[in-house]
């Protein structure tokens, strides 16, 4: 028999259509339900804003009362070399600046930010159209100067509400996750754990409702940025995602999975009028090395195996995203994603199409 997919955005058209819970892992994003996939999304949002503030920073002032030579630290931006810039001070055209007068301002030691995101997808799996809008606020605070001047370490915790409705069955789902992030120059790494618990209920009499889940996953990402002329950037990246399904409440655990995922993104910085937007491409594949899980409508104490230590097909994932930065203070973004991953004996195939927005206050 072939037990349909359990998708990160489609799983509630499966679930009610099968009577499943947790018997495959991720075909669209790095966990097996839709909760997990918007958390994700909206931390992966977060953490490319503020790395992006931390590592456009010049982290080094120069230290206060010395004369300094500024063809050493001129104006002139090796990465827009044919771009000219004017003195900002009579000694600059000398060569010269005096420290007191053209000091960097003090950097500050943490940074804070608040953000809201909102996104609308749309997944088909084995016939069945799943539609997901969700909400999310995060509060993150990052501490510059760690084990050098300029290294930083990012905390950022979220709260998500989805609402998904496929065949005659409603899901609403409360999510919330934990991240923290440490950057150092190109080099950045993060770690997030993520928790869901989703309620089902039925449209429709004779339409009967999935038993309510919970899930819990664990995410760590590797990254390094390479900067390019003119502002350009490219950043590959590696990362593991190890998920866990459970009835309602963390009760008995239905299934769980292993997943590798690598790609990269590429971007740039243009400045327009008086705001800075910043376009960017992401790409990654990914493959379910390990997943198993149990029929959850079997009966109390009679969980059966399925597609026990399986893996999936290779999928894909894929957004492009621009960022505006209004003021120092005050950013928004939009983008559009998709995902897809190709059927096997013990899942079938699943495309996903969507859009997020959000904004994000910093101080």
């Amino acid at each position: 028999m072939k037990f349909p997919a359990v998708t990160s955005r489609g799983i509630v058209g499966t679930l009610a259509l099968a009577g499943l819970a947790g018997i495959s892992a991720t075909p669209g994003q790095a966990n097996p339900v839709i909760e997990q996939d918007v958390v994700r999304n909206a931390v992966q949002n977060i953490l490319w804003t503020v790395r992006d503030q931390i590592q456009n920073r010049r982290l080094t002032p120069p230290a206060p009362g010395a004369m300094r030579f500024t063809g050493e630290e001129s104006e002139f931006d090796n990465k827009r070399p044919f771009e000219q810039n004017p003195a900002r001070h009579a000694f600059d055209a000398l060569g010269y600046a005096k420290a007191p007068a053209m000091a960097a301002a003090p950097l500050p030691t943490w940074l804070y930010g608040v953000n809201a995101i909102g996104a609308y997808d749309e997944t088909l799996t084995a016939g069945v159209v799943t539609k997901a809008t969700s909400g999310t606020g995060a509060f993150d605070a990052t501490k510059i100067g760690i084990f050098t001047a300029s290294d930083a370490l990012t905390f950022v915790v979220t709260g998500s509400g989805i609402w998904a409705r496929t065949f005659g069955v409603d899901i609403d789902t409360a999510a919330g996750a934990g991240t923290v992030a440490y950057t150092n120059g190109g080099f950045s790494a993060d770690f997030t754990t993520a928790a869901t618990w989703s309620r089902a209920s039925a449209l429709n009499v004779g339409i009967a409702a999935p038993p309510n889940t919970s899930s819990v996953s664990y995410t760590g990402n590797v990254q390094y940025k390479y900067d390019l002329l003119y502002g350009a950037y490219i950043e590959p990246t590696i990362g593991v995602t190890y998920t866990e399904l459970y009835t309602a409440n963390f009760g008995a655990k239905t299934g769980d999975s292993t997943e590798l995922h690598g790609g990269g993104r590429i971007g740039t910085e243009m400045n327009w009028m008086s705001f800075k937007v910043q376009p960017q491409l992401s790409v990654a594949a990914f493959r379910n090395v390990d997943q198993s899980g149990v029929l959850a409508g079997a009966g109390p104490g009679l969980p059966i195996p399925v597609a026990a230590a399986t893996s999936s097909g290779m999928g894909y994932r894929g957004a492009a995203r621009v960022n505006v930065i209004w003021t120092p203070n005050f950013s928004s973004f939009l983008d559009v994603h998709g995902s897809g991953i190709a059927g096997t004996n013990t899942t079938v195939a699943t495309q996903t199409v969507g859009g997020s927005a959000g904004m994000r206050y910093s101080w």
